[in-house]
């Protein structure tokens, strides 16, 4: 009930700050006027929050309290004197749609638990995110200044000071809808960007409504498909939070553009241009606070798209007003960015200085999904083919498994467990589709050029083009990582010119059925992500997950359990060489008040953190690790591991424990060969000497049991200690060996050892093998 409770907060605060500004445009020539509110909203809060909290007037979570107040009362008096009629089925209809997405959007991360919404692909921006919330949320920015430059700094303070001029206003939001749902950062953060994400259906109704003529109908389909088809998924997945709210008001932005030049589309008179500037300046102002790298795809498409209409005599008739209303709009908006121009205009110029000069490679890994499915064929094309067959393979496959790709269709590619003929059929299939949907995506763009040039599709549709074009520009130069996040940037255009066959012209039948596929194709995506992430893997970066798997593997991140039990601690010393786990310990510890210790461990791709041990350490009373079963000091132990077997026993909570044929964590043992899997169980070789030590407090052992497999051994003498005290010594038992620990119940650790006197050696194994065990317990 949380996620849902934080992500209609979220959406009723964003609705209700931009309900004035949808209530101000034409009713009688704009539909879904309502579908407007949510995305401005972001965007002007956004920009409220960021100057209200630099400059210490308000809370973020006040600012979030307060404006939507504010913008329900302009609302109000925009309605007083002509009250909208309000249909009560449609509302119903709508608001019932908008909850089943919202559950839709929210099901994978009750699917995949903890560990799925801890993160997804981007461990490093989406820790950079939550972090900044955790420090906002804590402390004013006088103090964040203050904390930043103490002589021993929490690094999290730094970090978010440093976040404040590189599109902080995002982390900001966040850290306030946690403040008024009650809720942590960390756990609010996956509703939140379902948040961010559902802005998009709104942006894209609104303009497939009112720009591209669809049907209600047809344009709420494709802005669900849209929404929790591939391309929302992979920016979700990449935890790019700032792009995800940030990609919604790009997508207006671009549709304004053309219907400012549609004569009296926004009225006639100072009526209109005090209209435009309203919009465009909650627009540019949006943009700037939270993601405004898209201008170099969306501008160069709002370029052509204002070239084309000029050749029209009604587009002239309307560019008086639409000249002041945009230049006036964009003049408001760049002002409300000079507060804190650091991390808006100042920012625009360093981003794209340190893009122009650096070429990161991380489009390896982000990008992976655009080289192949099962094999990166663009390797195998530079120079990595194993034969001259293996080569023709990828330059048949990997042209149109990255077009496929390109296109959000990345599931329908084959996988390596299909026969070979079926594969290359498969794709044979899939050349097939994508050049009839191409050649109909060229005809409908055509026919719209002889037949409806003056419509603002068809303005829409031809800077599409050119959208789209922008990332091969980008790739032309060597910036893979920026190109490919170009065509992350571009994808809503991408989709309008994938749906153009349904806009335009006589609709040809095999236009029509490509177009339909490549919708239903993006809505089972969508349905499909929460069976999907069951297993953990990422519809939106389908290649990656295993690399996340590995990121994840052996930790136990729930981190609602280590929140409680961190909680009850005086400090923290953490200790894991696992430094996603080090960073959302950090942000936990952080956001209950908790003091923290740690050593140096990597905090950033690729770089170092620092060593954080403040005044007094010493004295903190608990311990947050993954391979101790106690810390040793008499701290309390917060046990991070995923596997609790052990632990539970020594706490009372199981009477057996089982570590001879699977090693539970914390155990520390030697000698072992590890686990092999027999028709008739489990069993586990040693070596002639074996060693297992664990602690023995606080719920000491009583039983040992002890039974060994009838395997023909060298040996003819078996000795067991405890402690360095002989409990057996014999020739191998050939049944279950039990011995009692009651005299070790004082111990404050138990170290058995057990030894055989002679190796076995088998033909063909070069493992000197003692004993295969096939029991070896406590009890109690």
């Amino acid at each position: 009930m949380h996620d849902i409770l934080v992500a209609v907060v979220a959406m009723l605060a964003f609705g209700c700050i931009g309900l004035p500004f949808s209530l101000l445009l034409p009713s009688h020539r704009f539909l879904v006027r309502w579908a407007l509110a949510p995305p401005l909203g972001l965007g002007l809060l956004a920009a409220a929050t960021a100057v209200f909290y630099v400059h210490g007037i308000l809370a973020p979570w006040t600012t979030m309290a307060i404006l939507p107040i504010g913008g329900l009362a302009l609302a109000a008096a925009l309605l007083a004197g002509r009250p909208l009629a309000i249909p009560r089925r449609m509302t119903v209809i709508v608001a019932s749609a908008i909850a089943l997405i919202v559950i839709i959007c929210l099901a994978p991360a009750w699917v995949g638990g903890y560990r799925f919404r801890v993160f997804q692909g981007n461990v490093y921006d989406h820790m950079l995110y939550v972090g900044s919330a955790v420090a906002y949320r804590a402390v004013d920015y006088t103090h964040l200044v203050v904390r930043s430059n103490a002589d021993l700094p929490d690094p999290i303070f730094p970090m978010a000071l440093w976040f404040v001029d590189w599109r902080g206003a995002v982390s900001m939001m966040l850290g306030a809808i946690a403040a008024l749902t009650s809720g942590s950062a960390v756990d609010c953060a996956y509703p939140y960007m379902v948040a961010l994400q559902l802005n998009m259906l709104f942006a894209a109704l609104f303009v497939f409504t009112n720009v591209l003529a669809l049907g209600r109908w047809m344009a709420a389909i494709c802005a669900t498909a849209l929404t929790i088809g591939f391309f929302e998924q992979y920016i979700f997945d990449i935890n790019a939070m700032s792009q995800l709210a940030g990609q919604p008001l790009f997508l207006l932005l671009f549709g304004f553009a053309v219907l400012a030049l549609d004569k009296d589309r926004f009225g006639t008179g100072g009526a209109a241009v005090w209209r435009m500037i309203a919009i465009f300046a909650a627009l540019i102002a949006g943009i700037f606070f939270l993601y405004p790298e898209p201008l170099t795809v969306y501008g160069p498409a709002i370029g052509i798209a204002v070239v084309f209409a000029l050749r029209f005599r009604d587009s002239w008739q309307a560019v008086p007003v639409a000249a002041v209303g945009i230049s006036g709009g964009i003049a408001a908006g760049l002002l409300l960015c000079v507060p804190l121009w650091s991390g808006t205009g100042a920012y625009v110029v360093r981003v794209l200085s340190q893009a122009a000069g650096e070429t990161p490679d991380w489009w390896n890994y982000f990008q992976r999904y655009l080289f192949g499915r099962e094999e990166s064929y663009l390797d195998v094309i530079g120079g990595h083919a194993s034969s001259p067959g293996h080569l023709l393979d990828a330059c048949f496959s990997w042209p149109v498994e990255a077009t496929v790709a390109a296109l959000g269709l990345f599931e329908l590619l084959p996988t390596s467990g299909w026969p070979v003929v079926l594969a290359v059929v498969w794709k044979l299939v899939l050349y097939g589709f994508v050049g009839m949907l191409l050649m109909n995506i060229a005809a409908a763009i055509l026919w719209a050029w002889r037949n409806e040039p003056e419509m603002p599709r068809t303005r829409f549709l031809l800077g599409s083009i050119v959208g789209c074009l922008v990332p091969l520009g980008i790739l032309a130069t060597g910036h893979g990582w920026a190109a490919g996040k170009g065509l992350a940037m571009a994808a809503p255009m991408l989709f309008t010119l994938l749906v153009s066959p349904l806009l335009t012209g006589p609709k040809n039948p095999t236009g029509v059925i490509t177009s339909s596929l490549v919708i239903l194709c993006h809505l089972c995506l969508g349905l499909a992500r929460p069976f999907l992430v069951a297993g953990h893997a990422l519809p939106g970066l389908p290649t990656a997950s295993a690399h996340v798997e590995m990121q994840k593997a052996a930790l136990d991140w729930d981190y609602q359990r280590i929140s409680s039990e961190i909680r009850t601690c005086k400090g923290l010393v953490i200790e894991t060489s696992n430094p996603m786990m080090d960073n959302l310990l950090r942000r936990i510890a952080v956001e209950t008040g908790i003091p923290w210790a740690a050593p140096k461990t990597m905090s950033w791709s690729s770089k170092s953190g620092q060593h954080h041990f403040p005044s007094g350490w010493e004295q903190f009373d608990c311990l947050a690790a993954a391979d101790r079963l106690s810390s040793g000091d008499g701290r309390k132990l917060v046990d991070l591991a995923m596997e609790h077997t052990a632990r539970d026993f020594l706490n009372g909570r199981r009477d057996n424990l089982e570590f001879g044929t699977k090693t539970p964590s914390g155990i520390k043992t030697t000698g072992l060969y590890g686990l092999e899997t027999t028709p008739g169980g489990d069993l586990q070789w040693a070596g002639p000497k074996a060693t297992f030590e664990f602690p023995n407090r606080p719920s000491p052992a009583r039983t040992l049991q002890f039974r060994i497999w009838p395997m023909p051994v060298s040996g003819d003498r078996i000795g067991i200690r405890i402690n360095g005290k002989e409990i057996f010594a014999g020739s191998p038992p050939q049944s279950l060996l039990s011995r009692s620990l009651d005299e070790f119940a004082g111990d404050e650790t138990l170290r058995l050892e057990i030894e055989t006197n002679a190796a076995t050696h088998f033909p063909g194994d070069p493992r000197e093998l003692g004993f295969a065990i096939r029991e070896l317990s406590l009890r109690r």
